[in-house]
């Protein structure tokens, strides 16, 4: 018997999404004009005329929001005929090998899922059409977004790339909402957020001057488009020149000043890269930076290993908070046992029902990955493509079967016995196109590969473009307006890593460890490619030490394909049997002030979190939590003693 969902009847909403689906089926097979009358008859049969034209009307606006256009092609006997513009809906060309789509998703799915990428939610819709992925390997991840964050998200990204007017409903910092119409101009990731840089405009479209602000995604209550105003973005605006660092959330109240000696950690050295000045004062190099708070400032110095150049009230800051660690012991034996307690990230429950028009938009994605005669969508890969729950998947099946039947006009699908998968029939004589991206989804991958160093003459993002892309595409839509991309070195190696697990390959590679150390030659096999506060990293099962390890990307030299060895790696070990600690934060502000690798909330109340991560070896997690100055606590007793240590050495 198949399992359902109580809450997952078919709404309103999912059968206009399925008539949609059926009317872009029907276009689909077609290779002739499609005459009103038969439209009507077929899809409309219980609406008189005029109600049938304004219907008909709304569902091909709606398909060309999907990328199909539908557009007038003729009359006969006063009946009109209408039919696809093939050159603009359709993917010209060949389109990707199998091998590169795969290695496409993989490459590209953790970033769909990232909290700190905007374009999240239309790069799982390209990598859907793109790479065919429901019927392939898919990925494991994690999606904490909220139903209303991916509403509000998705209309601020469709703003940014249509360059239309967004009315939203704004919660500033110090708690004031207040309703602003504006102009988003870029976006940025900061420790797993999302920002966006705005103005605000008037209705006829120009920017109020002075009005270019910083805004948090989470902070929205509520956006809506307005496509009657329209605006540009300035010629000299660059996102870079908004992104801040964690202590400058805020207008910027003094500059600090650090010593630079050449053996910064990752942190340090990526901060003084992208901000701030260095001067040269009396043969020493000072790096000279503004910040918004002089707790903050001198906390993440802490943490990152930075010294004041001056002896100044920053220095005695920085001072206060080592001493305040020093003198406290962070052990507190109440703390739960790490692999006892579930985390309240892991239960947030996925992206959940939708209008239906984002419905019908999965609709047609999934209806266009069906291209051959016994291809088959399960309920699984959907639900990991799309980041949705499994009984919403299939109910996305059903919906698809919902709109089948055996003429050619229609989606000529049969049903699994447990509703779990859905093929094409053998023998149907009918296969879908594959839709192109959309403007927002074509602007989402190649922001994606911008961020993954891949240039634009590589010939992926050639083909992509030539083949995937919405017509109205243009490269400058996304320059000036994303964050810097990661190097091409980085970018050969991803690609290399990404290959590997495509052709089930193993790597050879030298390894600088984070912590320093002699470089090491590894041979691994690979199982993911993440990305993590800006940063990439490798999960693999190291074939020498038997045992499953964490790579960073920039640290792996020479990089080598090899054949992987004829065993079956463990799985990755369950929580209980990793190194965990607990933590709790008396004092919230810590939590976004650096970037905690791995944290999960246990639970929260108006007063603590309480928080489990994992302890990596070295001192970087000691280190951090000295710098919340006295107002953490552990219930690792190892732990406890390392950062009282850690302390009484700075102090």
């Amino acid at each position: 018997m198949a399992r359902t969902d109580p809450h997952l009847k078919v709404t309103a909403d999912d059968l206009r999404a399925t008539r949609v689906l059926t009317l872009a089926v029907k276009f689909f097979g077609s290779r002739r004009p499609v005459a009103s009358s038969t439209i009507r008859t077929d899809l409309y049969p219980e609406l008189d005329i005029e109600s049938f034209n304004r219907q008909y009307l709304r569902d091909r606006e709606l398909l060309a929001t999907f990328g199909i256009q539908v557009r007038e092609a003729g009359q006969i006997d006063g009946d009109t005929l209408w039919q696809v513009d093939e050159l603009t809906s359709y993917v010209q060309g060949e389109g990707l090998t199998q091998d590169d789509a795969r290695m496409l998703y993989v490459l590209c799915h953790d970033m769909a899922f990232d909290q700190s990428f905007a374009y999240r939610d239309e790069l799982r819709m390209a990598l859907a059409k793109i790479s065919q992925m429901y019927r392939g390997t898919t990925l494991p991840h994690s999606d904490a977004t909220t139903p209303t964050e991916h509403k509000i998200l998705s209309t601020l990204v469709g703003c940014m790339s249509a360059r239309h007017a967004a009315v939203v409903s704004y919660t500033d910092a110090h708690g004031h909402e207040s309703q602003r119409t504006l102009g988003i101009m870029g976006t940025f990731g900061l420790r797993d957020r999302t920002y966006f840089v705005a103005s605000r405009i008037e209705k006829d479209g120009s920017v109020v001057p002075d009005s270019l602000r910083t805004y948090r995604l989470d902070r929205f209550s509520k956006a809506r488009e307005v496509a009657s105003i329209s605006y540009q973005i300035p010629l000299d605006f660059s996102v870079t020149d908004f992104e801040r660092l964690p202590f400058q959330i805020g207008d910027p109240i003094a500059l600090a000043h650090f010593k630079v000696t050449g053996n910064e950690g990752r942190e340090a050295t990526r901060a003084i890269a992208t901000h701030g000045e260095l001067l040269n004062i009396d043969s020493q190099v000072i790096w000279e930076v503004p910040y918004s708070s002089l707790q903050a400032v001198a906390a993440w110095s802490v943490g990152v290993g930075l010294m004041p150049a001056h002896d100044d009230e920053l220095a005695r800051t920085c001072t206060e908070i080592v001493q305040a660690s020093a003198r406290t012991d962070a052990f507190d034996a109440d703390l739960p046992i790490p692999s006892e307690v579930p985390a309240q990230r892991l239960s947030r429950s996925r992206a959940g029902r939708t209008g239906s028009v984002a419905v019908a938009r999965q609709l047609v994605a999934l209806a266009s990955s069906l291209t051959r005669e016994g291809d088959v969508i399960t309920a699984e890969h959907i639900a990991q493509t799309l980041g949705v729950e499994f009984d919403y998947a299939r109910h996305l099946i059903m919906l698809v079967s919902m709109g089948s039947g055996e003429s050619i006009d229609y989606l000529p699908v049969i049903l699994s016995d447990d509703d779990d998968e859905v093929a094409l029939m053998e023998g149907a004589g009918m296969s879908a196109r594959r839709v192109r991206l959309t403007r927002s989804e074509t602007i989402a991958l190649s922001a994606a590969l911008s961020e993954l160093g891949v240039p634009e003459s590589d010939p992926l993002a050639q083909t992509l473009v030539r083949s995937y892309a919405s017509p109205s595409f243009s490269a400058d839509d996304i320059a000036r307006t994303l964050e810097e991309p990661s190097s091409a070195e980085d970018n050969s190696t991803l690609v290399t890593c990404s290959k590997a697990i495509v052709e089930g390959k193993g790597l050879a590679f030298s390894y600088r460890p984070v912590s320093g150390g002699a470089v090491s030659h590894r041979r691994v096999v690979p199982q993911l490619v993440r990305r993590s506060d800006d940063s990439w990293y490798l999960d693999a099962f190291d074939l020498i030490r038997s045992d499953h390890r964490v790579f960073r990307i920039d640290r792996m030299r020479d990089v080598s394909l090899i054949e992987a060895p004829a065993i079956t790696t463990p799985e990755q070990p369950e929580e209980k049997d990793r190194k965990l600690v607990t933590v709790r934060f008396d004092d919230r502000s810590y939590l976004d002030l650096f970037h905690w690798e791995g944290l999960e909330i246990l639970s929260a109340d108006d007063t603590s979190v309480v928080t489990r991560m994992p302890q990596f070896a070295g001192t970087w997690l000691a280190r951090h939590l000295v710098a919340c100055a006295g107002t953490v606590r552990t219930g690792d007793r190892q732990l406890a003693d390392q950062i009282r240590a850690i302390a009484a050495e700075l102090a």
